[in-house]
């Protein structure tokens, strides 16, 4: 039998005629008429093969065969009425729910430790399972439903897409503390004379950098370009290169590292971080939890922001 020749609404007409017993009474029940109801019950008789209910003394009867059909209908027809009806909830203290969320690996050194750390205190249960990527990777997987969560530079506007502002980031310098041929500032004719690290998570050799430069026509040398930067405070530390990262991780090398940051002799413009997630999750409670996580995290860092001595 294919469902979709069925009209399922004669199921419900089944379960309240199981009920009432009552042709009248089932239709009140429904706030159907009288004819309309009988209607049902001839094209349920005729879609089933069976009388299903006989008249009696005391009203309607159920055949075996509607008594059968009961016991696997109305616990279904229930089912479906409380998964329309109840109230979504979400409980983080005893939730294992896995969330799915895309970030940069920036988003991931800034974000994570405090991510983790607020989870330790009140979704002990929660996990996450963090995918990389570039950003229209992330947007993809965002759009098959791979991911719950995006975080990181998104510029495209996506009409499906909801996002949110969680802070706003800089860009700044960084060398070696004996730098030989840098000392507690730079120009730019010592920017462009230098050479360069660059990060590019697209493994290429050209960064934004490079395109405010070019508008300057000006050109740098970049001497090596590394696909993540966790490794490039060890560089950096070793050599007389020199590169142009986020504030907040040239802070975080700076107490590891023998590094210094310096003001970017370029006035070139950071970039501000935010949460993306699809429109199908936008009333989703445990989405919504997570997106709240999100924001306080975005308040935190933004707060602890300071100006480049």
């Amino acid at each position: 039998m294919n469902l979709a020749g069925i009209d399922l609404n004669l199921l419900v007409v089944f379960d309240a005629l199981m009920t009432e017993r009552h042709v009248t009474r089932a239709g009140e029940r429904l706030n159907l008429s009288q004819p309309a109801t009988s209607n049902a019950l001839a094209r349920l008789r005729s879609l089933l093969g069976d009388e299903l209910f006989v008249r009696s003394a005391t009203g309607l009867q159920p055949t075996p065969k509607a008594l059968e059909l009961a016991k696997q209908i109305q616990p279904a027809l229930q089912q479906i009425e409380t998964a329309l009806l109840c109230e979504d909830s979400f409980d983080p203290a005893t939730s294992e729910i896995v969330f799915a969320i895309g970030m940069s690996d920036y988003t991931e050194f800034v974000l994570l430790p405090l991510l983790m750390q607020k989870l330790q205190a009140v979704a002990p249960r929660v996990r996450m399972r963090v995918r990389s990527g570039d950003r229209q990777k992330l947007l993809s997987l965002l759009d098959s439903g791979e991911l719950d969560l995006i975080c990181g530079l998104f510029p495209e506007q996506v009409k499906w897409h909801s996002q949110q502002f969680l802070f706003q980031e800089n860009y700044v310098c960084v060398c070696r503390r004996n730098h030989p041929l840098i000392g507690d500032s730079l120009s730019l004719e010592q920017y462009v004379a230098a050479n360069h690290l660059l990060v590019s998570i697209k493994e290429d050799m050209i960064g934004r950098v490079d395109e405010v430069l070019a508008s300057k026509n000006l050109k740098r040398h970049i001497a090596i370009s590394i696909p993540h930067f966790t490794i490039a405070p060890f560089i950096l530390a070793q050599t007389d290169l020199i590169a142009t990262l986020a504030q907040r991780v040239a802070r975080k090398f700076t107490e590891v590292e023998n590094l210094k940051i310096l003001a970017l002799p370029l006035g070139m413009q950071g970039f501000s971080v935010y949460i993306r997630w699809h429109m199908s999750n936008e009333n989703n409670p445990a989405s919504v939890w997570l997106r709240k996580i999100f924001a306080d995290m975005g308040k935190l860092v933004e707060e602890a922001r300071a100006p480049v001595q």
